[in-house]
Formats: C-alpha cells, sequence, structure tokens
C-alpha cells in the first residue's frame, strides 16, 4: 500500500470540506490524479495540489493497511476521516470541526487540538487526540438521537462541554478537565475523566459508566450513594485501562473499590458514576 504524506503550502481563506481524503481512496488513486481531486470548500473550492505538497512512498509489500499523514495546522480542514472504516490517519498539527465523524474503523491521530463534535456518532476504530477537543466530542449531530456507538476516543488534553452527550457504546478518556454536561443524556458506554469535570455532570444519564479520577465539587443531586458487587467489572475496567497511555488511568490498576453512585434518577436511574482517589 501507498503512503500518502501532505504537506500544507497554502492556506485557504475559507474553511474546507476534508472528507474525500480518506487512506483507502487516497491510495486507490493515482499519482497524477491527486493533485487534481476537488475540495469543498465554503461556496469555493480549490484542489489537493493547491493546498498541499504531495509525497507519496512505496511502503513494504507486508503493509496492507493505507496510510496518511497530514503535515501542518489544518484547524481548516473539517471532516477529517469521517467515514473512515480502515487505514491510519495521522495529522501533525491541529485539525478542524467534525473529526473522525460517523467512524467505523481504522486509526485518526491529531497531534494537536481538534475543534467541534470530535468523534461524534463514531461506530469504531480509535481516535487519538494529543491536545484538546471542543464541544460535543462523542456525541450526536443536531437532531439526531444516539451519539457514539463503538470504537475509543481518547483525549489527552481538555474536553469541551457536552462531552459523550447520547452516548450509547464504546470508551471515551480524557486526560485532562471536561466541560459542562459531560456525559449528558448517557445510554450506554464508558467515559473516564482523569481532571476536573464541569456543571451539571450526568444530566440525564440513563445507562452506562461514568468513571472519575478526581471527586467532583458536589455530586449531583439526582445520584444516590451506594451498590456493591461490581468488583470484577472494576477489575477488568482498570485492565482495560491499565492499557491506555494515560497515567492517571494507568494508575488505578489493583486500587481499592471506589465510592459508587447510582443515577440519574430523574430519568431511567440505572447509569454509575465511579469515583476513584477520593
Amino acid at each position: 500500500m501507498n503512503a500518502i504524506t501532505l504537506r500544507v503550502k497554502n492556506t485557504p481563506g475559507f474553511r474546507i470540506d476534508g472528507s474525500k481524503l480518506l487512506p483507502s481512496a487516497l491510495a486507490a488513486s493515482s499519482p497524477d490524479a491527486l493533485p487534481r481531486i476537488v475540495l469543498q470548500g465554503a461556496g469555493e473550492t480549490c484542489t489537493l495540489g493547491d493546498l498541499f505538497d504531495i509525497d507519496i512512498d512505496i511502503a513494504r509489500a507486508d503493509a496492507d493497511t493505507p496510510s496518511l499523514t497530514i503535515e501542518g495546522d489544518v484547524r481548516w480542514f473539517d471532516h477529517l476521516g469521517a467515514n473512515m472504516s480502515e487505514g491510519s490517519l495521522m495529522v501533525h498539527g491541529n485539525a478542524g470541526d467534525y473529526a473522525g465523524m460517523k467512524m467505523s474503523g481504522g486509526e485518526l491521530h491529531i497531534k494537536g487540538d481538534a475543534g467541534l463534535f470530535a468523534a461524534c456518532e463514531m461506530q469504531g476504530g480509535r481516535v487519538i487526540i494529543d491536545g484538546n477537543a471542543g464541544a460535543f466530542a462523542a456525541s450526536a449531530l443536531p437532531g439526531d438521537m444516539e451519539g457514539m456507538s463503538g470504537g475509543t476516543l481518547a483525549i489527552h488534553g481538555n474536553a469541551g462541554a457536552r462531552l459523550a452527550d447520547r452516548m450509547r457504546r464504546g470508551t471515551v478518556l480524557v486526560g485532562g478537565d471536561a466541560g459542562d454536561f459531560a456525559a449528558s443524556r448517557l445510554i450506554a458506554g464508558t467515559v473516564c475523566v482523569a481532571g476536573k469535570v464541569g456543571a451539571h455532570l450526568g444530566y440525564g444519564m440513563r445507562r452506562g459508566t461514568v468513571l472519575l479520577t478526581n471527586a467532583p465539587s458536589s455530586v449531583p443531586p439526582t445520584f444516590t450513594e451506594g451498590g456493591r458487587g461490581f468488583d470484577v467489572f472494576w477489575l477488568l475496567l482498570t485492565r482495560m485501562l491499565a492499557r491506555e497511555s494515560t497515567p492517571a488511568f494507568a494508575a488505578l490498576a489493583g486500587n481499592v473499590l471506589p465510592r459508587r453512585y447510582a443515577g440519574d434518577l430523574a430519568v431511567d436511574g440505572r447509569g454509575e458514576l465511579l469515583i476513584a482517589n477520593s
């Protein structure tokens, strides 16, 4: 498979839809066709060759997955990795909104910040953000009823408001802080936050698990403390977290059981809030 590298040479004066830049799609294109790929902007268009210097390497014969690397700040590029099902997409810089939207496989690694709606409605694969993510990460698109439904989102920095809103399945890891309404209307899945959380944690949460390594300033009044018999679950969860690169989660392996709360009792009340190191 070809390994393609795009190096930013020009910055457009408008936002660009980067959903065409999928590793598998570009690997299937001929070297001559790559610079002529048309990218849609806000009422304007440009070509891949207008924005990037393009380098193509013939990968090893045993490399069976396509690879795409983008070098440079592309915060004006939205939908990077959207609907990706295979391959590896690496961004050495910041990315725009909707990165990893509806992704079902492969890996998207952003070595910088991501904008709004990162990994929204993600179905599988892995998204890694070394910096911060904007609001509505792993959530549902406006008007939709279900957010992230599979895969793993790892944010090494901070996450904005409404993290994992309406999330249904999968794992979200935040190494820093999370904004207001984290895990709001959570249907299922696991959300772990190593830093602080904002107001209205777990608002409308129906099921699923929220793990905090630091006690919040206050537990929501619609959550009640108690519950036993989750020793095996805690052991499996901490073993999984120990494989992650976030030290705060890896340190939980072998720790005593956390405090457990059930909620949100204003709705279904079958979700759980686990507070470790409290």
